[in-house]
């Protein structure tokens, strides 16, 4: 660690992020004695369009880093506060922003950038929650040198992970943040070892790119199978908006899915067939499942004593347009 101690007035690095992965990543390099100049992040209390905002000021400034707040790293007065400070690197810990050509400038060396997925697989957006609706049993945190294109720069290494059987999201991210810090300790002691940091084109075969998700897309429809319901529940669970359907005119969040391991109910799409003490079993498409840890769109726990068996989830399209119409004929 004298090495870098040493160096410490002659490379000055930044960090960027407002997440709770940028939480354990700055927490993970400080505890290993990295010298971070600045962290730029959201305002705080800004966090909106955020799923896992994590506020940074008071681990900074417990820990003398400064912070320069933004709403867009890309805005002239953020452009010319980085500007001000001459930083030579800049490491990306959470940021969904694309970085244009003025604010990439203000780092006299380059960006590290970070995507949760084994590049040019997996571009885009909400690599996580598609990293289980896709399926996969393994995956990669890459680190490559920020250009303005979305994810489409030079890779400086490559981070692999399995990912367990039936996985949360919130293990995923756990998985990541580990390869995250781990990798970004070890760019920066390159760094301050001198060591040439070497860069690789990504490969043009394997490119695919997800789409954003909202949290819209987290509804439960019971015309899926099993097994398409139960890696969304698992995919979009804490720490992001969860998986939800209507009942009683109720929007109902289920954090947790689990197996019907008995297969002796069956019953019509959206049907409660079953009770137990965590949550109610459903029929989707080709079987059923124990949708668990009912809450209120409030956050409020869902008293199970609300769902009566037989009674089915959901709105019925036709049967309530029918109904309205009835009702407004009658005016």
């Amino acid at each position: 660690m004298a090495a870098m101690d040493a160096n410490k007035e002659k490379i000055k690095i930044f960090c960027i992020g407002s997440n709770l992965e940028s939480y354990e990543c700055l927490k993970y390099l400080v505890l290993k004695g990295c010298a971070i100049d600045t962290l730029i992040t959201l305002p705080a209390g800004q966090d909106k369009n955020v799923s896992d905002y994590y506020d940074l000021h008071d681990f900074c400034e417990q820990n003398g880093i400064e912070t320069i707040d933004t709403l867009n790293v890309n805005s002239e007065s953020t452009v010319a506060k980085v500007k001000e400070a001459k930083p030579d690197y800049l490491f990306t810990l959470g940021w969904s922003q694309i970085f244009r050509e003025d604010f990439i400038g203000c780092f006299s060396q380059f960006i590290v950038g970070t995507h949760p997925s084994k590049l040019p697989y997996g571009r885009g957006r909400a690599p996580l929650p598609w990293t289980i609706i896709e399926g996969l049993s393994a995956s990669a945190v890459s680190f490559f040198k920020i250009d303005t294109g979305v994810d489409t720069g030079k890779i400086i290494t490559q981070k692999h992970f399995e990912i367990p059987d039936r996985c949360y999201v919130n293990e995923l991210y756990e998985l990541v943040a580990e390869q995250l810090s781990v990798g970004f300790f070890e760019i920066y002691s390159d760094i301050n070892s001198n060591k040439t940091i070497s860069f690789s084109p990504q490969e043009t075969d394997g490119v695919t790119v997800r789409g954003k998700r909202s949290p819209e897309d987290g509804l439960i429809t019971f015309n899926k199978t099993v097994d398409e319901i139960d890696k969304l529940i698992r995919a979009v669970s804490h720490p992001y908006p969860g998986a939800y359907c209507y009942y009683k005119d109720k929007k109902i969040i289920f954090w947790e899915v689990a197996l019907d391991e008995d297969g002796n109910y069956s019953g019509t799409p959206g049907q409660i067939l079953k009770k137990d003490s965590k949550g109610i079993l459903v029929q989707f498409l080709d079987g059923n499942l124990w949708l668990r840890m009912p809450a209120f769109d409030d956050g409020t726990a869902v008293d199970l004593k609300v769902f009566r068996l037989g009674e089915k989830l959901g709105y019925h399209l036709q049967d309530e347009i029918y109904y309205l119409r009835k009702q407004l004929g009658k005016c």
